[in-house]
């Protein structure tokens, strides 16, 4: 059993026991006529936090989103806000409870000081995935300090409520204390702070990620001043739908990324090495395409191959003939990429598809002599390439598997004239 099905098992364990603790206090123990309205609205919004957070952290766990530190921490991000529900539920629900007084006096011990617990986790996430992300490495000294700061805050939190500055119990209700409000402003301040930080750099981490972050902060504080204004448990409701905003951002980055990931193996497999043109696969493909379809009156099919290739490679160096082919490609693409697709289907064999009239083509033949004839490599001189030409308009009775044979053989007798111009013995084909 690897470490990845020990977690899942152990989070399964801790999903449990949340959910069924709940269950039994809400069956056995809660009575709603021991609290106001909104310790009863807090406890409802707090089990339907759970339950919205319990299907994150299955999706999560479960999901495809790798092992990274960032995976990891964001993981228990999620974990500690279940935690800090369960704390602030039992909270409310005992709340005015006469004979569990003291017990309801360290549920919200708790459940206060968790607001510096995922302080910490997530100035810690943040970090990692600026990081990880976009090698915001410099980032990671205030992120330590928000941490630290929190860290502090979860101590002071814990002296104020057992001295009883924090807050108070009377008659099973808590009361805020003088220096509640300290306990709830460092947390945010901290992460107002690392959210600023993140903006300042909004160049280097973009508009979505610096959203995800600032996101997070501004339900934090709306969660905050909702319950201190009006008595009802909402901050860490709030923490919930700050996870689930950014939950449904990483969830678009992943499916953001495996697209360009699918694009990208799509333009490789679609894609000579050598050239940067298209290949005989994608060649394949475009041919088996145009041939189902209606071509139109314009079309051309041009077959190209490049001329003395072999005798540069034997002479001067398969580096030199790639030169010549990279030359060739490049030549090819500013004569012919305005008008449609090029392919390398061969060692020194290339196809341009193209959409062209008859002044175009004109211009287009004309250039090809130009270009080539102004090229000049680094260890080849000199580029000729013979090209074969058939348009639509003289092969209109042609299947396209019958043009591209006619260009071929045109292109081979440009090839040959060449030849015997310069007076170059061909190797037979």
């Amino acid at each position: 059993m690897d470490g990845r099905a020990i977690r899942r098992i152990l989070i399964m364990v801790f999903c449990l026991f949340i959910g069924i603790s709940m269950s039994l206090v809400m069956f056995y123990t809660y009575k709603p006529s021991q609290n106001a309205l909104g310790a009863l609205s807090s406890v409802c919004m707090d089990i339907l936090c759970v339950i919205v957070l319990f299907i994150l952290i299955g999706s999560f766990a479960f999901g495809n989103y790798g092992t990274k530190r960032t995976t990891r921490l964001f993981g228990a991000l999620l974990l500690s806000t279940v935690w800090a529900l369960f704390m602030d539920f039992l909270n409310w629900a005992f709340d005015g409870a006469l004979e569990f007084g003291h017990l309801t006096f360290w549920f919200t011990l708790l459940s206060l000081c968790m607001g510096s617990v995922l302080s910490i986790f997530f100035s810690l996430y943040l970090y990692s995935y600026m990081e990880e992300t976009h090698n915001l490495t410099k980032m990671r000294k205030s992120a330590i300090a928000c941490a630290g700061l929190n860290f502090v805050s979860f101590i002071v939190t814990f002296v104020l409520a057992i001295t009883g500055t924090a807050f108070t119990f009377v008659d099973g209700h808590y009361e805020i204390g003088t220096l509640y409000t300290v306990v709830e402003v460092i947390p945010i301040v901290s992460l107002l702070y690392l959210t600023v930080y993140t903006i300042c750099h909004i160049k280097t981490v973009g508009v979505h990620d610096a959203l995800a972050a600032a996101g997070y902060i501004l339900f934090m504080i709306a969660g905050a001043l909702i319950e201190e204004g009006y008595g009802i448990g909402t901050t860490y409701v709030a923490v919930t739908l700050a996870d689930l905003f950014i939950f449904v951002m990483l969830q678009n980055e992943v499916i953001s990324k495996e697209k360009r990931n699918a694009e990208e193996w799509m333009k490789r497999s679609n894609t000579d090495e050598l050239t940067g043109l298209l290949n005989r696969y994608a060649y394949e493909t475009d041919f088996k395409l145009i041939a189902g379809n209606l071509i139109d009156e314009d079309f051309v099919y041009v077959s190209v191959d490049v001329n003395s290739l072999k005798v540069v490679n034997d002479n001067l160096g398969h580096n030199a003939g790639d030169e010549m082919l990279i030359g060739a490609a490049d030549c090819l693409r500013r004569c012919f990429g305005a008008y449609g697709k090029l392919y390398r289907i061969g060692g020194d064999e290339f196809i341009a598809l193209i959409n062209a009239d008859d002044d175009e083509l004109k211009k287009v033949q004309k250039n090809i002599d130009i270009i080539t004839n102004a090229w000049k490599g680094k260890q080849v001189e000199k580029l000729v390439l013979s090209c074969g030409y058939v348009t639509r308009k003289e092969a209109m009775d042609l299947s396209l598997k019958d043009m591209a044979i006619l260009a071929d053989k045109r292109m081979y007798e440009a090839k040959n004239e060449y030849y015997i111009s310069h007076g170059i013995e061909r190797r037979k084909k």
